[in-house]
């Protein structure tokens, strides 16, 4: 605040309320990287704001804090002159001299309000701007230490007690905006001709041409199943090798690839695996493989090492035999999988602790959708989407598993993609969206996306240059 004296009385006329932490839409950064008056994102600056509140910092004229962030005056100027990481306190009528003034409607978080005469606040981000709602942090009186993000309207007739026309609103000279997140990305493997090759389809929908992997990771042999999973901006591919191993590498998120490594080293010994799939647990990737028609399960952990392959039966109970595919989700910290065995679609869930539901039969739950061929599923939110193909692939059904247990019905996905017949489904969460690849007996590989309101976008054809030879299996996965 001013140095001048201030009436407490004045504090009277606005009540504020606390606002929910998530109406403050910037992360705060892993750690400070600005120096003292240098360049300082916004997130950065909301972060040292924040710091104070999560300390309870009283409100003193005549005292100082110290922390990791500096020594600074415990007042109202003195608290936006921390946040903004400046030399020295400054003061309500100072504080313009290393800021310039914006209208109201250019606030963004970091930004400051300034009544030069008595007292100053930081903007901490609009919550609806087209109403005027915002949260903003302040150091107020001696009865109102450190808050924030508290809400207010620019609209109101005051602000902090003060009329909201005394105010002018400042930019920091060197504040700078976060730069942007990255996209996400969905990343596609294909088997064309017993090779593996790779491509991604960009937030804007254009897709990149597809390169061998083994030119880069290695050659495995004539490739059968596939799968890859985005984790941390990496993305892992999976595939069963010309000597029936599992094999494994990971395409780094600067587009570099490491070297194929033999899961049956790590994991042990599988015969006869006819399919795998792969899904990021945060951390970790998980991985089925169906092998001499029982299911098997095993993680891959952040250090590289690798849990030895348990057939699951042993958790979640027999299936119908045999178990022709596998499909697994990330739903909510637990790992749900679906599994065609018998002809039929079965679920279970694993939890955090690694203990696994009984299966349950979804054709029971959610409708029967014919003599299942193949099932892929993906998490979005808190519920699990699921595809199944059926008849040999003629037919395609959609359905869900929501958050509270049960199933919504599976539909015939004719009307919303088309008749085609499929040899194979994969699915992915990319961006809160249900994305799926189809392998069809003509040779394509088609390409759809579910949007959060439900409607389907066409399946479209994947522009597979560079692939050769027919396609006999695909899988996609989002990463940033």
């Amino acid at each position: 605040m001013s140095r001048t004296k201030r009436t407490l009385a004045s504090l009277a006329s606005l009540t504020v309320l606390a606002a929910a932490g998530a109406a403050v839409t910037l992360a705060a950064p892993a750690q400070a990287s600005s120096s003292v008056g240098g360049t300082i994102t916004r997130s950065e600056v909301i972060a040292r704001a924040q710091s104070w509140v999560d300390q309870g910092v009283p409100y003193n004229q005549s005292a100082n804090h110290t922390d990791s962030n500096g020594t600074y005056r415990e007042d109202c100027s003195g608290y936006v002159s921390m946040a903004w990481h400046l030399s020295s306190s400054l003061t309500t009528w100072t504080l313009p001299n290393v800021s310039s003034k914006i209208s109201f409607s250019q606030l963004k978080p970091g930004d400051a309000m300034d009544y030069t005469d008595a007292h100053t606040f930081l903007f901490a981000g609009w919550t609806n701007q087209s109403t005027g709602a915002f949260t903003y942090y302040a150091e107020s009186n001696s009865h109102n230490p450190t808050h924030g993000p508290t809400s207010a309207n620019i609209n109101n007739s005051s602000l902090e007690g003060w009329p909201t026309g005394y105010y002018d609103a400042l930019r920091y000279d060197n504040i700078v905006d976060d730069a942007a997140a990255p996209a996400w990305k969905s990343q596609v493997v294909v088997n064309g001709g017993g090779a593996i090759y790779h491509g991604l389809r960009n937030a804007d929908g254009t897709w990149s041409g597809f390169g061998n992997i083994a030119s880069q990771a290695g050659d495995i042999g004539t490739v059968g199943s596939i799968a890859d999973a985005g984790v941390n901006g990496d993305t892992h591919v999976v595939a069963v090798g010309g000597n029936g191993h599992i094999f494994h590498t990971i395409r780094r998120a600067n587009g570099t690839w490491g070297t194929f490594g033999d899961v049956n080293a790590s994991a042990g010994a599988l015969s006869s695996v006819t399919k795998v799939s792969a899904v990021s647990t945060g951390t970790e990737v998980s991985v089925l493989a169906v092998a001499d028609g029982k299911l098997n399960h095993s993680v891959r952990h952040a250090d590289g090492t690798w849990t030895a392959f348990a057939d699951v039966s042993g958790e979640a109970g027999a299936l119908p035999a045999p178990v022709t595919s596998a499909a697994e989700a990330w739903v909510n910290g637990q790992l749900q999988v679906a599994v065609v065995a018998g002809g039929r679609v079965y679920h279970s869930v694993r939890s955090a602790g690694g203990t696994w539901t009984p299966w349950g039969d979804v054709y029971t739950a959610a409708g029967d959708a014919g003599t299942a061929t193949d099932v892929a599923v993906a998490g979005t939110g808190s519920d699990m989407q699921i595809i199944v193909t059926s008849n040999n692939g003629a037919k395609q059904f959609h359905g869900a598993r929501l958050a509270n247990g049960t199933w919504m019905p599976l539909t015939d996905l004719t009307s919303a993609l088309g008749s085609f017949t499929t040899t194979g489904v994969s699915a992915a969460a990319v961006n809160g969206e249900l994305q799926a690849t189809f392998v069809t007996t003509d040779n394509r590989i088609l390409h759809t996306i579910r949007r959060v309101n439900a409607t389907w976008t066409g399946a479209g054809a994947i522009n597979l240059t560079g692939v050769s030879g027919n396609h006999y299996a695909a899988s996609i996965t989002g990463s940033l």
